[in-house]
């Protein structure tokens, strides 16, 4: 993994952001599932209609668009209205490999897909290497990961 600076402080850590190397052949393989796992969830109705990300045709705009025809909707009918926000923008850091695995065996997913999904997410290993001011390259020690979604992953 590579850390690419966002913005601000190139002193504090938390302005960059890591960027996983992975290779053409995993991506191919990822893309794959991703489309017939897509189709899955739409034919066996598992996705829910509120579910905006990551589905075509529905985009953050949609959902505010919804959110605010939902809202004026009740004001209209004189009915009360109140909402939680929270922000999720960093959600897919923290999502359990082991809980997502029992939700894709739940929803019926076994067979290749399944044998496919278990050993990516259950042999994930990373280090952050960078290069300093001097052409020396940095490197931290690889550490087994459990939680999150890889940068540049599907």
């Amino acid at each position: 993994m590579r850390l690419l600076f966002k913005k601000e402080d190139t002193t504090e850590f938390s302005n960059y952001r890591p960027i996983s190397l992975l290779t053409s052949f995993s991506k191919i393989i990822e893309k794959i599932i991703y489309k017939r796992l897509y189709i899955y969830l739409n034919d066996n109705n598992i996705s829910v209609d509120d579910q905006y990300g990551f589905r075509e045709k529905l985009s953050t705009e949609t959902a505010i668009h919804t959110l605010l025809n939902n809202v004026l909707s009740s004001l209209d009918r004189r009915n009360l209205v109140g909402g939680l926000f929270s922000d999720l923008h960093k959600a897919c850091n923290y999502i359990n490999h082991e809980i997502l695995l029992a939700k894709i065996k739940f929803y019926g997913i076994f067979g290749i897909a399944n044998k496919l999904m278990r050993p990516y997410l259950e042999n994930i290993y990373q280090r952050i290497s960078m290069k300093d001011s001097k052409p020396n390259k940095l490197s931290s020690k690889w550490v087994h990961v459990k939680r999150g979604v890889q940068q540049g992953s599907v």
